[in-house]
């Protein structure tokens, strides 16, 4: 890849060619999208929930405030009335707006000041009756002069007629200190409009301690972060939270009125103090979402490592093996599939290392051969020409039999000595074996009888040259006593394979010999004559045709040995035809 190609190029190439980096990809991504999707979750539920909490702890805050500004301002409300009620009924006496000149207008005046006092509540901060004249009735003690000079006290219309709230103002009027008087005071003034009588521009005044009203303002604006405006019917402003700050378009605004004073609450939240404890959270989560992929980078690393680890010692052992060196082997210290790979790759080197042996100990029989044909060509025509001289000699001087014999050793060696084809047509094979059988026909007489049987039609076919006269040397020099038996000889075909069988009626091979016949690195030593040409002929059968093909030797003592060869069928170039005729049979 050239460096100068666009990184996602390269990339894609790094992660084509590496199953390191696939496996990697691959497990974090199973691993990843699964995170992030139950964060996704969590973090979306946790904020739901959290909202719905802040939302409804806001209205029941809201509520809540609104309850207690009703129960003020009803409470407010009806002392007020009483107290109107109280002053325009004449038998209550009359009030004088001065300081009382005879008993009845004490008496009056000790009336109204205790039927004042019993409709105060512990929320009651005082009710009084203010006189133009600047006196007036009800408790505690209060500086008339100072209340007149208030802003709140000052903004009361002179023609105002009915209920008006004073708002929360500061009670530093009060004279009383040693009553606990609160210092933040909420109050209404109702104006008593008598068209006759003394109190005529009188002012009823009703106050409550505000101190919970501003525990739950406190609340709502600190808790909540929220600011807080509460006007009258008028709209005019009763309280509002300082610094107030510009409402925005994504503000929580909750509105609320009080039915029994006309009043409009409104509560006004930020997004950002709301949502604070939603965005910690997605902070959160955010950072647990970035350790947990910390762990998963981590764990899809050692994952993939530890996987890829084990192809890469596999492929290395694989390359060792490529360039020769068989002794290379895999641990397997598990037994998953890569663990059965690396049995079934051992295995399969060690399979490597037997057939690169045989091949090798295949090479070596073959070179040994080699260097025995090259041993054993030493000019046969010279010693078939001597053997043709002294054939001419014995029929010279007329004795047939020698004639006969010369004639027919001369065709065997010529069938035998001369290597240079290793495959030869059956029919040749059988016409050599004819020969050597009449040889020994020569040897013996009567002794022994034998049978040829062939389909003419299997002549053509190839069979290793000099495959049957060490058999029949074996038969006579072992299985016959003096050259007495039987010797049968039949070759036929099934399917695409010949089946040669021959078979003696000799003594027969003892089971442990049987054993060791076919073995590999035979001597004559150990098995006496006859063992290494078994295994010979055995071995060349092997060699051109494979470890599937052969001879199978049966034999019982006394009973004779049945010795079976089995190759498949394959047929020369040309039919031959041979010069002379095959040798008779000689059966009874």
């Amino acid at each position: 890849m050239n460096a100068r190609a666009p990184i996602w190029k390269r990339a894609y190439w790094y992660f084509k060619r590496n199953l390191r980096a696939k496996l990697f990809l691959f497990f974090f991504i199973a691993s990843a999208v699964p995170l992030m999707i139950l964060g996704y979750l969590s973090y979306s539920k946790s904020t739901e929930e959290i909202q719905s909490q802040m939302v409804q702890y806001g209205q029941s805050s809201i509520t809540q405030l609104q309850s207690q500004l009703d129960s003020y301002s009803r409470q407010m409300k009806s002392t007020t009335r009483y107290i109107y009620s109280y002053l325009l009924d004449p038998i209550n006496g009359t009030l004088h707006p001065e300081e009382p000149k005879d008993y009845a207008s004490y008496v009056s005046q000790k009336n109204f000041n205790r039927f004042l006092d019993a409709h105060k509540t512990e929320e009651t901060s005082g009710i009084y009756l203010i006189t133009p004249t600047d006196i007036y009735f009800g408790s505690p003690q209060i500086d008339v002069k100072e209340l007149k000079r208030q802003p709140w006290w000052q903004a009361i219309p002179e023609s105002y007629r009915g209920e008006y709230w004073t708002g929360l103002h500061d009670s530093n009027y009060y004279i009383s200190r040693n009553l606990n008087i609160p210092k933040q005071v909420i109050g209404l003034v109702f104006p008593v409009q008598s068209q006759y009588g003394y109190l005529h521009n009188s002012r009823i005044v009703v106050e409550m301690d505000a101190t919970k009203l501003l525990e739950a303002f406190d609340t709502l604006e600190n808790n909540l972060h929220s600011f807080i405006t509460i006007r009258d019917r008028d709209g005019r402003l009763i309280y509002q939270s300082p610094n107030m700050v510009k409402a925005e378009e994504d503000d929580l605004v909750w509105n609320r009125s009080i039915e029994s004073s006309g009043w409009s609450i409104e509560v006004r939240t930020l997004y950002e103090p709301v949502y604070r404890s939603t965005i910690m959270i997605r902070y959160f989560t955010i950072a647990l979402i970035g350790l947990a992929f910390v762990f998963v980078l981590l764990i899809s690393y050692l994952f993939s490592s530890r996987i890829t680890r084990r192809i890469i010692s596999l492929k290395n052992k694989m390359q060792l093996v490529g360039i020769g060196q068989l002794q290379s082997r895999i641990d397997m210290d598990t037994e998953d599939e890569l663990g059965r790979l690396g049995a079934s790759f051992n295995k399969m080197v060690e399979q490597i290392r037997f057939l690169i042996q045989e091949v090798q100990h295949k090479e070596q029989l073959k070179k040994e051969a080699q260097l025995q044909a090259f041993h054993y060509q030493i000019n046969p025509h010279l010693l078939l020409n001597t053997l043709n001289m002294i054939q001419w000699q014995a029929k010279l001087k007329s004795d047939a039999e020698i004639q006969n014999m010369i004639h027919y050793l001369i065709k065997v060696l010529e069938g035998n000595l001369v290597i240079t084809e290793e495959l030869i047509p059956l029919e040749k094979e059988l016409q050599t074996v004819g020969y050597y059988l009449k040889i020994q026909e020569v040897r013996y007489g009567e002794a022994f009888r034998y049978s040829i049987d062939s389909d003419p039609a299997l002549g053509s076919c190839l069979i290793p040259r000099m495959t049957l006269q060490p058999l029949l040397e074996n038969t006579f020099f072992h299985g016959f006593e003096d050259g007495e038996g039987i010797i049968r000889i039949e070759v036929k075909e099934e399917g695409h394979e010949l089946i040669l069988t021959l078979e003696d009626d000799g003594v027969g091979i003892e089971p442990e010999r049987l054993e060791t016949l076919l073995l590999d690195k035979q001597t004559p030593s150990r098995l006496g004559k006859g063992g290494l040409g078994c295994y010979n002929v055995d071995q060349k059968f092997k060699l051109h045709f494979g470890e599937m093909y052969g001879m199978r030797i049966q034999s019982s003592v006394g009973k004779g040995t049945k010795i079976t060869i089995r190759w498949p069928k394959t047929e020369s170039g040309a039919h031959s035809s041979l010069p002379e005729s095959f040798p008779e049979n000689r059966t009874n």
